[in-house]
C-alpha cells in the first residue's frame, strides 16, 4: 500500500506540534500570565519576562500550517528567560492558533483566518460562499473578533499594552512592518538579511498590522520564513529578537 505525500507530511506535522507543545510545557511556568482553551481544547498561551523597557509581544505561529516560528519562538524565550537582566520586557505567545496547527490549516477551527478577524477600519465582511476556492482560507469571517483566539491577543494587548508587536509567518522571505515598525524592522533585517519591505504585496484587511500597526500605530514587524529555511537563517532570526529584547534596538 502506497502512502501519499500528503498524508506522510501531515504526520511530520504533528510530530513536529507534538514536540514543539512539549517544549512549551517545560518552560519556566513562573512566567505564564495569560491562557486559555481553544474549541478544540487546545490551549494558547502567553508567557512574559522582564518589567522594564519596552514592553514587546513575539507571536510565534498564527496561521497553522505555518509552524516554523513555534520552535524559533521558543528558543528565543529560553534564551531571554536565562539571562538576569533584559532592557526590555518580552511578552511570547509560541502559537496563537493550536488548533490550526493540528488540522495543518491555515485558518482556526471555525475555518477562519485569525489573521483577518481583527476589529481594523479596513475589515470587511466578505460572502464566504461566493469566495473563490482558493481564497476561502483568507476569510476573516462574519465580524471582526469573533474568534478566540482574536480576543486572546486583544486581551494580552489590553493587559500589557505593547509598544512592539513581532509576528512569524512562512513562506516568503523578508522582513515587512506596519505602523511606526520601520526601524524595529530594519534593525532585524540587517542581522537577518532578509529584505526589507513596507508592503508585502496585497491588501490584508482585518489583519494584525492593519489594526494595531496602522489604526493603533503601534510598531508591527512581520518575519517572513521561507520554505525549508536554512539553519543560519533560523539562528540568524532567534539572534535578532533576542537582541532586540536583551539589549533594545
Amino acid at each position: 500500500m502506497r502512502i501519499s505525500k500528503k498524508i506522510i507530511f501531515f504526520v511530520f506535522s504533528l510530530f513536529l506540534f507534538s514536540i514543539s507543545l512539549f517544549a512549551i510545557k517545560n518552560i519556566i511556568i513562573d512566567e505564564l500570565v495569560l491562557t486559555k482553551k481553544t474549541p478544540l481544547n487546545n490551549e494558547i498561551r502567553c508567557y512574559k519576562k522582564g518589567n522594564s523597557g519596552k514592553n514587546i509581544l513575539l507571536i510565534g505561529c498564527i496561521h497553522g500550517d505555518e509552524k516554523a516560528g513555534i520552535m524559533l519562538s521558543i528558543q528565543v524565550m529560553n534564551k531571554i528567560f536565562s539571562k538576569n537582566i533584559i532592557k526590555n520586557t518580552l511578552l511570547c505567545i509560541p502559537t496563537a492558533n493550536p488548533d490550526g496547527n493540528i488540522l495543518n490549516t491555515r485558518t482556526n477551527s471555525h475555518k477562519i483566518d485569525i489573521n483577518r478577524n481583527f476589529p481594523s477600519l479596513n475589515w470587511e465582511y466578505l460572502d464566504s460562499s461566493k469566495l473563490k476556492k482558493d481564497k476561502v482560507i483568507f476569510w476573516g469571517g462574519k465580524q471582526p473578533s469573533s474568534e478566540m483566539e482574536t480576543n486572546f491577543i486583544l486581551k494580552v494587548d489590553s493587559i500589557y499594552n505593547p509598544s512592539a508587536i513581532i509576528i512569524l509567518h512562512q513562506f516568503l522571505n523578508c522582513v515587512e512592518y506596519d505602523g511606526l515598525g520601520q526601524s524595529l524592522a530594519e534593525f532585524i533585517s540587517k542581522q537577518t538579511k532578509q529584505e526589507l519591505l513596507d508592503y508585502i504585496g496585497y491588501p490584508t484587511s482585518g489583519s494584525i498590522g492593519s489594526y494595531f500597526g496602522n489604526d493603533k500605530k503601534k510598531e508591527i514587524v512581520t518575519i517572513e520564513i521561507p520554505d525549508n529555511p536554512s539553519d543560519s537563517l533560523q539562528q540568524n532570526i532567534v539572534n535578532a529578537l533576542v537582541e532586540v529584547i536583551e539589549k533594545g534596538y
